[in-house]
């Protein structure tokens, strides 16, 4: 009672140092009651309710929680509504129809993209589809006759030509800019024939990797029935000549395909798919269906990098260290019972088209880069002299590379016999991105190599007959500007502007977005353009992604298989702050981005910048690795003899691992091990087993259960938390106590962080949970053996669970090991309670996954005479039956090993059986499943499980036939009629491994379930 009186104390003295509400607020919410269609963005508003959300969805309070949910679906339908759904107007007099629907499949069962991006709205199949006309989301009424506007060059020398280069303010790097290059170019693609026509869809599709049209899909297409894409290869050529950081994270986004593709085809959900075909038309349905799938997949993908690493940055929720995001896709239901509408469609206008001209933030190097790119271009001609006419014809041939886009290259990457460029230049690219800031969005910011750009922008935007700033400031709800000083207060730049336009009515949208007063960093805000830019880059990226059905209505575990629909999910607790870029670099380039590293888990963000940021804690930020990443080297072995040897070294970096966890306390099994002995558990293992069955069992004649999660997985967690450590189990879970399942997932956590720990996007999620388990049990086995310092040790100190007979064996360790009786110091509460932890918690998953596995394997057909035997010398117990039961355990084993893959640090040179030689300080993986395979007749299977705990020898070889027993001496055992063990191998670092699908369809390194019927 008293620790939740202070901590609300606590709580409240945080909300009065920095409350929720602060007075100085009070100006921007007023002025939002009383100027609805007319807010004075200066006030900082939309900063202030995402600050308020953010802090509101972290709290603790489900009230206020609700709260942040409630100001969400309201900012989120305004921000949907900013513009017409289906657009008022259309640049031009294009007819916008189609005449017929495009399928990628015929009679697909499930939903699908089209090349072009039509049929996102069934009602009016050509919105949003590419090669239609752009949308007029503003009339422009403000009559200025063509003659009165300023010349363009002038313009640009004016108001827009570099004076200086000025470092973004807000930290951000350039590989965010090169990564909203992508999401620009996925939208917007004007042809050059008819500026009226835009080329690409209105969507978030990744039509510049896929295409726009069936042509060039089929161009980066294999069909070859595994649904891939060629290596490295991407449809939009424009992006050849953008900075090289975007190119290489296209790349990954095509690896990130093949690799999503890969898995889909290899866990086969449905169980449809093959490895050969009959015909050419089942080849090309396969490969049409997996390609499709895993498109859907790839595109959730590219929209989480966008609302969760690319918004998080413009809104500078990374940089403060919330994970909090704005969800525009999420299903609202509003007061009156209606819906607030998603998956209508989209389609981009001219005006949105002008918002995303920023090439005032290209970085120093980057710049350096553009203007060797046009020498070459147009060699010796200064890029002030080039002309409209001429940049179309010159740069128009540059975007005629290769026919055949495996040959594509950039920035003087070459590509390997394999199709593939090299990840170290790959990496290389974005690392440096990442170190380099960004410029900052200002008046007189863009380079003057990008003079003819702009001129033809501004062209451009004359040619559409564009809305003025103002008309399009109103048509957003923001108070128009009276003055050039109010739109930008720098004197310089005013008189400027209003040399050039006479009345700030006149300011063309375009221009005025260009050189309006900046925002600057702070809550709520992290991209600091122009304040009209910040405000409508929200509406845009609503309507974007809420318009987008296959994003929305459509992104369905249906859809995009269970493995695909969690794949793309953002764990808010890998250490990035939402997001999924992190798993992207980690994924496709998992040797040149380090655990920890800042490069991952902070692109977007300078590095430098990050360091010094004051926003998370000094703590926090110490868990980081700030350095650039190195280079890790690799080695696969797969032979027999190979796996051996690396079985032999010690495994370091589990240990290190372990000890990080255990803070002030060295790992000492030694102290414990010795009470971890079979003897009286071989009765408790074979009689718990028997009453779980009969517990959970159920059905009439045939009898059901889960065998491995409500049987073999409950076992070493009911020993370990009741007989030894006492803590108590729950039927129930709350704030202080856990289920038996809970339990098993905590403890199987540490066991992945441990010793399974191969996904470096995993590493921070499972070393903060695995330490929050440790100090979980620390606690309460340390308070457990303190009970026996005291006389009046209560029984009642290991909580009220009435299973619970830990008493005996803690009173015995504690009074052996604490008092002492052959002179050598006694050893503390502490150091006995983090024993017990590392001697017991790693080892209970994998003690319960090599069960199952055995359980599994003589669970087969053709294994029925072996498990009649395995059961007839099981029900011997006695020391000859169960050696051979274990011989059969070692042959399950063998064939399907618990831990199928395991690495080391060499701590020297090593000599393989090829006669290959490893270097010392590689990182080696070995496949524990390829190496039985190879192993001759008679020798012993190499399983690779650690020898202490629940899987020492002595106690695993003596509880495991009892185990055993129990569940394969049921009458009439064999698998349940239609269950499928959702089992797959893949290929990780050169190694066969093999992976589970859970039930909520998260790949996991355990099984989690296998049903069982018996006979009553």
């Amino acid at each position: 009672m008293l620790g939740s009186i202070e901590e609300a104390i606590r709580k409240l003295e945080s909300y009065v140092e920095d409350p929720l509400v602060k007075p100085s607020d009070l100006k921007a919410y007023l002025d939002a009651a009383v100027h609805t269609e007319s807010l004075n963005d200066r006030y900082l508003l939309l900063e202030k309710l995402i600050v308020l959300m953010s802090r509101l969805s972290e709290s603790e309070g489900s009230t206020l929680q609700h709260l942040s949910g409630t100001i969400q679906d309201f900012l989120i339908d305004t921000l949907y509504k900013d513009l017409p759904h289906p657009p008022s107007s259309y640049v031009g007099g294009t007819a916008t129809h189609l005449s017929a629907p495009t399928e990628i499949i015929a009679n697909p069962i499930y939903a699908a993209r089209s090349a072009d991006g039509s049929n996102y709205n069934i009602l009016f199949p050509a919105m949003g589809k590419a090669g239609v006309p752009y949308a007029r989301s503003v009339p422009a009424l403000r009559s200025i006759p063509a003659s009165s506007l300023p010349d363009p060059d002038l313009v640009f020398d004016t108001l827009l030509r570099r004076d200086e280069f000025k470092e973004h303010p807000g930290g951000i790097s350039s590989l965010f800019f090169a990564f909203a290059d992508l999401v620009i170019h996925s939208c917007f693609n004007t042809d050059s024939n008819d500026w009226n026509i835009n080329k690409s869809s209105s969507y978030l599709d990744l039509s510049i990797l896929y295409g726009s049209s069936e042509a060039e899909v089929d161009k980066v297409r294999r069909k070859d029935g595994t649904g891939r894409l060629w290596d490295d290869v991407f449809a939009d050529s424009r992006l050849l000549l953008m900075p090289a950081a975007s190119c290489a994270l296209l790349v990954l986004l095509c690896r990130n395909h093949n690799y999503i593709a890969e898995k889909i085809l290899a866990i086969n959900e449905h169980g449809k798919y093959t490895q050969t075909f009959t015909d050419e038309a089942s080849r090309i349905a396969q490969d049409d269906e997996i390609f499709a799938r895993t498109r859907l997949v790839n595109c959730g993908y590219f929209m989480q990098i966008i609302l969760g690493d690319y918004v998080g940055a413009i809104l500078g929720l990374v940089r403060d260290g919330h994970s909090w995001r704005l969800d525009p896709l999420k299903e609202i239901r509003r007061s009156d019972h209606t819906f607030s509408p998603r998956g209508e469609g989209n389609v981009v206008s001219v005006e949105f088209n002008l918002l995303y001209r920023w090439h005032a933030t290209l970085s120093q190097n980057d710049t350096q880069w553009l203007q060797n790119t046009f020498r070459q271009l147009f060699k010796s001609q200064g890029t002030a002299e080039v002309t409209t006419q001429e940049f179309h014809a010159i740069v128009g041939q540059a975007l005629k590379p290769p026919a055949d886009i495996r040959q594509w290259t950039f920035h003087d990457l070459k590509r390997g016999n394999d199709g593939r460029f090299k990840d170290e230049d790959l990496a290389k690219l974005l690392q440096d991105a990442t170190s380099n800031r960004a410029g900052a969005f200002k008046a007189r910011g863009i380079p003057e190599a990008l003079r003819v750009v702009e001129v033809l922008g501004i062209n451009q935007a004359r040619s559409w007959g564009t809305c003025s700033l103002n008309e399009f400031r109103k048509f957003i709800g923001l108070k128009p500007y009276t003055s050039f000083t109010e739109w930008n207060p720098d004197k310089d730049i005013a008189d400027a502007a209003a040399s050039l336009y006479g009345d700030i009515e006149n300011l063309e949208l375009h221009v005025g977005l260009q050189a309006e007063q900046t925002k600057e960093p702070g809550p709520g805000a992290g991209l600091c353009p122009g304040y009209t830019i910040s405000r409508a880059i929200l509406a845009d990226a609503v309507c974007l992604t809420r318009g987008d059905r296959f994003l929305t209505v459509d992104f369905t575990p249906f859809n995009l298989t269970a493995f695909g629909y969690q794949d793309c999910q953002f764990d808010k607790e890998d250490g990035s702050y939402g997001g999924l870029l992190t798993k992207l670099l980690f994924r496709t380039l998992p040797n040149h981005y380090t655990p920890r590293s800042v490069y991952a888990h902070f692109p977007f963000l300078d590095p430098t910048y990050m360091k010094g940021t004051k926003s998370i804690a000094p703590q926090v930020l110490a868990k980081y690795d700030w350095n650039r990443p190195a280079t890790t080297v690799t080695v696969a072995v797969n032979a027999y003899d190979d796996v051996k040897t690396v079985l032999g070294i010690p495994n370091f970096e589990s240990e290190k691992r372990l000890q990080e966890l255990m803070i002030g306390h060295a790992p000492n099994r030694s102290l414990i091990s010795k009470y971890i002995t079979a003897d009286g558990w071989t009765s408790y293992f074979a009689l718990t087993t028997e009453n779980l069955i009969k517990k959970k069992s159920f059905g009439q004649k045939q009898k059901n259960i889960d065998i491995v999660r409500d049987v073999i997985n409950v076992l070493p967690i009911k020993w370990i938390c009741q007989e030894i450590a006492g803590l108590p189990l729950a039927s129930t879970s709350s704030e202080d106590t856990f289920t038996a399942s809970q339990y098993y997932d905590m403890f199987a956590t540490v066991a992945q962080y441990l010793y399974v720990n191969f996904d470096p996007s995993n590493d921070w999620h499972l070393r903060e949970s695995s330490a929050t388990t440790y100090k979980r049990f620390f606690d309460k086995v340390k308070d457990n053996l303190h009970a026996f310092s005291s006389w009046f040790a209560s029984s009642s100190r290991t909580g009220p669970d009435p299973e619970n007979r830990s008493k005996t064996f803690l009173k015995n360790v504690y009074k052996a090991e604490h008092n002492r009786t052959d002179g050598t110091p006694g050893h503390s509460a502490s150091a006995l309670a983090a024993s017990l932890f590392c001697e017991l918690v790693p080892t209970a998953a994998h003690f319960s996954q090599a069960i199952a596995h055995v359980v599994n394997y003589y669970l087969d057909v053709d294994r029925q005479l072996q498990k009649e035997d395995l059961v007839k010398n099981a029900a011997l117990k006695n020391k000859v039956g169960d050696a051979k039961v274990m011989q059969y355990v070692r042959e399950a084993l063998g064939a399907d090993p618990p831990l199928a893959l395991t690495s080391r640090l060499t701590q020297r040179n090593l000599l393989l059986s090829s006669n290959a030689s490893v270097n010392s300080g590689t990182k080696v993986y070995a496949s524990i499943i390829d190496a039985n395979k190879t192993r001759t007749a008679g020798a012993h299977p190499v399983l690779g499980l650690a020898d202490y705990g629940l899987l020492s020898a002595p106690f695993f070889d003596a509880v495991a036939p009892r185990i055993l027993y129990e569940i394969l001496s049921l009458p009439g055992i064999t698998l349940k009629k239609g269950f499928k063990r959702h089992v797959f191998t893949e290929i990780h670092q050169g190694c066969t491994t093999q992976m589970y699908l859970s039930e909520d369809g998260k790949v996991i390194p355990w099984p989690d379930s296998l049903t069982v019927q018996f006979s009553a």
